[in-house]
């Protein structure tokens, strides 16, 4: 599960949703709460997270924390988990993990069915980003000029977007990040050259992590893509949609 707002379910919530660690700095906290009528027992990891391919990779990691790792929880109470960094900050660029969050055998409050022995257990992800310093010079997406004094928009110039035929029907939006910080795409849409849109990821659509490259599966057909448009998206926590840079096309 993965969480997207206060993460809650059984009686066990989540925040914040997303921590960053700034470069100066060695750890933030999160905190685990009970809002359920019986205790709860969760286990905290931190893994890698890497994209490799255009999927997502996890992987076990001692750079990163969680102090401490197994908490239990008594209705109604809050435990503070501390996200401890114990490597250096990258200098030049962000490094990326997501805590994994389960919910263990024996909680009290878990759900359990009809059938005696058995429990549904819970397990949430939440994004964790080591920021890089200050001297590692502008981050992936520095603010660009907004028009009527309005909050800066995500600079995109550092994403390159290419389009990859995988059959006469079938293609492949392929996104790389040559910043220094993630991006976080949703609301993508395509806008052909007759001005008509297609909604193709309504919500969040995923993250490009810094220096990486993420790849998606689009619903359309390749004659729509051959014949223009451009692709419409929201970048980070922007209000308003801007062009995602296409390099290629089919």
């Amino acid at each position: 599960m993965l969480a997207g707002s206060p993460a809650f379910a059984a009686g066990l919530q989540v925040t914040p949703i997303s921590l960053d660690i700034p470069a100066q700095e060695q750890s933030q906290a999160m905190f685990l709460s009970n809002s359920g009528r019986a205790t709860l027992r969760a286990q905290v990891r931190v893994q890698q997270w890497t994209q490799s391919g255009g999927t997502e990779k996890l992987e076990a990691t001692r750079e990163v924390v969680a102090s401490p790792p197994i908490v239990e929880i008594a209705p109604g109470a809050r435990q503070m988990v501390r996200i401890v960094r114990l490597q250096p900050a990258p200098a030049t660029q962000e490094k990326t993990y997501r805590l994994i969050i389960d919910e263990l055998p024996g909680s009290d409050g878990a759900q359990a069915p009809a059938a005696a022995g058995l429990q549904f257990l819970l397990r949430y992800s939440v994004p964790v980003f080591v920021l890089p310093s200050a001297s590692a010079g502008s981050p992936a997406l520095p603010p660009a000029s907004a028009a009527n004094g309005a909050m800066p928009l995500a600079d995109v110039t550092r994403l390159a977007a290419s389009i990859r035929a995988n059959g006469p029907d079938a293609s492949t939006l392929v996104i790389t990040n040559n910043g220094a910080r993630r991006v976080r795409l949703s609301q993508l849409a395509h806008v052909d050259a007759k001005g008509q849109r297609n909604s193709l990821f309504p919500g969040l659509m995923g993250y490009v992590l810094a220096g990486q490259t993420m790849q998606w599966p689009l619903a359309m057909p390749l004659s729509v893509l051959k014949s223009g448009g451009a692709f419409k998206a929201k970048f980070n926590d922007d209000q308003e949609e801007q062009t995602l840079p296409l390099t290629d096309r089919p």
